[in-house]
């Protein structure tokens, strides 16, 4: 979000921000039944999200998945604009180097 948008969206909602990074790994030992419950569990989350009304107006969520590589899924989205991903089962497990960039994108995050 550029910090113009991020003016606007704080003029309507003054409320003060928590931003949640989901770091998620989607390597290959998730295959099956364990990929089906992290699916699952960010349909609760969401849902979750959208019921408190405290939550609604100060959650930021973002989504950060390692598998063969780390991608950012979701940049950081107020709780109403948050979309609960479908996500799928690849590659290996770069665990630090998630951690490394989930860290960086909270400074931003933060920065901003």
């Amino acid at each position: 979000m550029s910090c113009e948008l991020d003016t606007v969206a704080f003029a309507v909602n003054p409320e003060p921000r928590c931003a949640c990074l989901l770091v998620l790994d989607v390597s290959g030992s998730m295959e099956g039944e364990r990929i089906a419950a992290l699916n699952e569990g960010l349909r609760v989350f969401q849902s979750a999200l959208r019921a408190d009304e405290l939550a609604a107006k100060r959650v930021e969520v973002g989504i950060l998945t390692f598998g063969g590589s780390v991608q950012t899924i979701q940049d950081f989205v107020t709780a109403d604009q948050f979309e609960a991903p479908t996500l799928t089962v690849t590659g290996d497990t770069p665990m630090g180097a998630a951690v490394e960039q989930a860290l960086d994108m909270i400074e931003a995050r933060k920065r901003a």
